[in-house]
């Protein structure tokens, strides 16, 4: 399961490696990130958007309904509950763009996903230089938009285990 980039990696590395591959995300990915993961020639299921997080055709739960079902031929990636997703983006992106801008960078600017990209980089970028300012863009319909926008508290959200870890 997907919000798009990591789907895209996948593809794009099972394509170079002969491997064929189910990519889930859901209706509220772009065009363009569903037309990437498409382009390697697997598979790409769209899940409908705004589905509970315990309801069967929630992206996240068709990704554990295949791997169960298919255990020796399925893998699933499981990003979202990925202890280490903040962590791979504080050790890679994070350094990378405070090099490529010779420290220079003044803001970050994310969309929220899984968390782990604002999260990761944010907390290197800020390591770095405490005035960083990193913001978090993300979409009308997303369980941020609700908490934030629509003042819905935190522990009223409909999210699943991935929100809480971030």
């Amino acid at each position: 399961a997907t919000s798009g980039n990591t789907g895209a990696a996948i593809a794009m590395a099972s394509a170079q490696r002969g491997y064929n591959y189910i990519v889930i995300t859901n209706k509220k990915t772009s065009k363009e990130k569903i037309d990437a993961m498409k382009a390697y020639g697997g598979e790409v299921q769209v899940s409908p958007s705004g589905v509970a997080p315990d309801h069967p055709d929630h992206y996240q739960n068709i990704e554990n309904r295949l791997v169960a079902e298919n255990p020796t031929s399925y893998y699933g990636v499981d990003q979202y509950n990925n202890p280490y997703n903040t962590e791979a983006y504080e050790v890679t992106l994070g350094p990378e763009i405070w090099h490529q801008t010779s420290g220079a960078v003044t803001h970050f600017i994310a969309g929220g996903s899984t968390g782990g990209t604002v999260s990761g980089t944010g907390r290197y970028l800020k390591s770095q230089n405490l005035s960083v300012r990193v913001v978090m863009a993300d979409p009308h319909g997303s369980v941020f938009w609700d908490h934030i926008v629509n003042g819905v508290p935190a522990d009223d959200v409909k999210v699943s285990k991935s929100w809480e870890m971030e």
